[in-house]
């Protein structure tokens, strides 16, 4: 039997053959081939039928009895500030003074041959009743004669020793106009970060998730300055031919910021990358909801900005993600999103994360609307894996949640999370059944590949980070050998 239309004469860039193919589609859970064409599934079903789709330049790949699975997708993951944190230093929100201090400290005397230093997640109360010289004088008792920047956790914050104050007006009367001065100009002027380290970093991590089988990465929050020069690298590794995982990013808002400011920031994200939004895109606007504690009126999302946020959100086609602390959190993100559907926002898709074990008349109470999900809490340590199926009951369920349960989650099912006719041709593939694993070794199972649209981006025998490393560089530098080219041919033209 065969699952998917095709014209008789079209034939398959890509067959896939030679094992075990476990669909998610519930009318066929299990296939022997599967054959791809410009990206997408052409079709999937009986070995012997699908071979007829292929054509003198079929690429045909013999599974050699491995399973293929639809490619993993994580939901929970933080892989931006996964990848900074071999080049700066990652705080968190419930440090005291005296321990951010002593952190930042400690971590420059265990790296003294930085030219600069850089931190993100610092409460920003702590700096909210000191003078601007005031809070200089604290990081200069840390360190002088290098540039210290900590970022805060709203990434909308920073806190700078008189060093890094220095570079920054030696910059601006550098400059032949007087610049608008903002958060991001001054991160720019400091640049704290060693980029080809980052780039190691990024190139590491991409191969990680290959290895445990991802192929779509959601970013539960960053702030936005990390956030777009992750992005950057991703795109530029996209560009060349490098891209191993796609990319869901999001826009992280934790505290009462102008509406429309949060839209126009979104629609600029958004619009950046147009072109290429099936491999990269930023379309969710990722809020903080916290009800435990009052931190003020001005240091946390408000339930007035979370109603405006959906509803505006809601009307140009965004996403919603809250990540929710304390109960009552939670009843005013559904609210919120009630609020948005009742008023005829039907596009948007939204995701209420919390870490409550909500009753059984608690859930009845609140999911009213099936087009709402609830999901595992994103915060806390952005390191952990496999947050996403902490809960599963078996490896079958372990395996729902990372690939349809996951799509679905994100508002993607039309095109990802199964095996079926049109959906974009994304696998993962393991030498080992997964299905004859208990959970503890299926967490721990490595892929054998990983294909995105129809192309294989990973392949455990042949691929190292070294070697992608040496691939991006030699692209990189025919792309800004070519650029120069043709910046050189329009000036010799004009």
């Amino acid at each position: 039997m065969i699952f998917g239309l095709f014209k008789k004469a079209e034939n398959a860039d890509l067959i896939f053959k030679g094992g075990k193919i476990y669909t998610l589609d519930p009318d066929a859970p299990w296939a022997e081939a599967v054959a791809c064409k410009d990206g997408r599934i052409l079709a999937v079903g009986d070995e012997n039928v699908i071979e007829s789709l292929a054509g003198r330049d079929t690429e045909v790949i013999d599974l050699e009895g491995g399973v293929l699975l639809p490619g993993f997708i994580d939901t929970c993951g933080h892989p931006v500030l996964q990848a900074f944190r071999d080049v700066c230093l990652i705080l968190y929100d419930d440090m005291t003074l005296e321990q951010v201090l002593d952190t930042v400290s400690e971590y420059i005397k265990n790296n003294p041959d930085r030219s600069g230093y850089f931190a993100y997640g610092f409460n920003t109360q702590f700096t909210l009743n000191m003078t601007g010289d005031e809070a200089h004088a604290m990081l200069d008792r840390i360190c002088t004669d290098k540039p210290i920047a900590l970022l805060d956790i709203s990434g909308f914050e920073g806190w700078f020793n008189t060093k890094a104050m220095d570079m920054v007006r030696a910059s601006i009367a550098d400059e032949p106009e007087t610049p608008i001065i903002t958060l991001s100009y001054i991160l720019h002027v400091l640049s704290p970060f060693d980029f080809d380290s980052l780039q190691r970093s990024v190139i590491q991590l991409a191969a990680e998730f290959c290895r445990k089988g991802y192929t779509t990465m959601f970013d539960c929050g960053a702030p936005d300055y990390l956030h777009a020069i992750y992005q950057e690298m991703i795109v530029e590794m996209l560009q060349a031919d490098m891209l191993k995982q796609r990319f869901i990013g999001s826009l992280l808002i934790t505290r009462n910021i102008s509406s429309d400011y949060i839209i126009r920031k979104l629609n600029q994200k958004c619009t950046s990358c147009a072109e290429i939004e099936e491999y990269v895109n930023c379309k969710t606007l990722k809020l903080i909801l916290d009800k435990s504690t009052d931190l003020g009126e001005n240091m946390q999302v408000s339930p007035d900005l979370l109603k405006i946020l959906a509803i505006q959100a809601s009307d140009k086609g965004f996403n919603l993600h809250i990540d929710t602390i304390g109960k009552g959190a939670i009843a005013d993100a559904f609210e919120a999103a009630f609020l948005a559907r009742a008023a005829g926002y039907k596009r948007a898709h939204f995701v209420i994360a919390h870490s409550y074990g909500l009753s059984q008349e608690e859930k009845t109470e609140l999911i009213l609307d099936n087009e709402l999900c609830e999901t595992t809490s994103t915060l806390g340590d952005y390191n952990k894996k496999y947050r996403g199926i902490e809960s599963a009951k078996d490896v079958t369920d372990a395996i729902d949640k990372l690939t349809i349960d996951a799509a679905v989650l994100l508002g993607i099912s039309d095109d990802y999370g199964s095996i079926e006719n049109d959906k974009f041709a994304d696998f993962v593939i393991f030498d080992e059944n997964p299905f004859d694993c208990n959970l503890p070794r299926f967490r721990s199972l490595c892929s054998s590949k990983t294909v995105i649209g129809g192309e294989i981006v990973y392949d455990a025998k042949s691929d190292n980070t070294e070697k992608w490393q040496e691939i991006l560089k030699e692209r990189q530098n025919e792309m800004n050998e070519r650029t120069l080219d043709e910046e050189n041919s329009g000036l010799l033209d004009y």
